[in-house]
């Protein structure tokens, strides 16, 4: 397999695995709510919009997150633990790293690639308004 083939099967491994957990998401609400055929119209379709409602605004939060971690913003709490850890723990080994290299090495070893949750979020988030606008109108 040449880079291109790996990539795009990266690709597709992302998103099977992101629909599958969504998908056993909404089974669960689902499961729950004990949702059957003997429902009237409007409780099925509030049902559905909530069951595909509430694993696509899990999967995009997750997504706004790891972009908020990718960008840096939690270094300064996770190097806060670090130290206090350092500090309490005397078995702990002291590095005597500054905030600025600890930033720095945590630079590069930043999360990439992680648009597919957002994506997939927004797909999974169509149907939802799909099924709010039946039970509305029903």
């Amino acid at each position: 397999m040449n880079q291109i083939d790996e990539k795009i099967l990266s690709y597709i491994k992302k998103y099977l695995l992101s629909f599958a957990v969504m998908g056993a998401v909404t089974w669960f609400v689902l499961a729950i709510r004990e949702h059957s055929s003997s429902l009237p119209l409007d409780v099925k379709y509030l049902n559905l919009a909530d069951a595909f409602t509430i694993p696509a605004v899990i999967m995009l939060m997750v997504g706004v997150l790891v972009w908020l971690a990718s960008q840096g913003t939690f270094d300064m709490l996770s190097y806060g633990f670090i130290r206090a850890k350092e500090s309490f723990i005397p078995s702990a080994k002291y590095k005597h790293e500054t905030f600025y290299d600890y930033k720095v090495r945590r630079g590069e070893k930043r999360i990439r690639g992680y648009s597919f949750m957002f994506i997939s979020g927004g797909i999974y988030i169509i149907p939802a308004l799909i099924f709010n606008i039946l039970y509305y109108t029903a």
